[in-house]
């Protein structure tokens, strides 16, 4: 094979791939624009997403710290599931459809939940950056 046709084959098949790869087929191609995100949101705009959706059957606020923090003091209307006991095999109680606010202690345990209910399908998740602590300092009101 001479080094023109050489060439020539090698630029053919690299367009090939080229369009494989790039999705030359019809259709959108695939991006990450449309995906679900995890939100991270302050204190302050949990306060206006709370206010906002007060009394909606959508919205649920999640915190996630263990038993004894929430009894503490909670966000009001604030379901708890442990981050700590088993909480990602328990989300299959959790309505995937549903707008979720998630917080903990300091923020930790809350990425790492609002992840996992990411990687389990749930579409509209927010996580309160800097958790019940920023929410206290702030002079936000607790249930307890």
């Amino acid at each position: 094979m001479s080094f023109k046709r050489g060439l020539t084959a090698l630029l053919a098949f690299m367009l090939v791939c080229t369009g494989i790869l790039t999705g030359c087929a019809t259709g959108s191609p695939v991006d990450d624009v449309n995906l679900p995100a995890v939100q991270n949101i302050s204190v302050a705009e949990a306060k206006a997403l709370i206010d906002q959706n007060s009394g909606s059957a959508d919205f649920v606020i999640l915190d996630v710290r263990t038993p004894s923090e929430y009894a503490q003091g909670h966000i009001l209307g604030a379901v708890n599931l442990d981050y700590y006991a088993s909480f990602e095999n328990s989300l299959f109680l959790l309505d995937k459809n549903k707008t979720y606010l998630v917080y903990c202690r300091s923020g930790n345990r809350s990425i790492s939940a609002a992840q996992l209910m990411l990687e389990n399908s749930f579409t509209s998740i927010y996580n309160m950056q800097g958790g019940i602590n920023v929410w206290i300092s702030g002079g936000l009101q607790l249930e307890t």
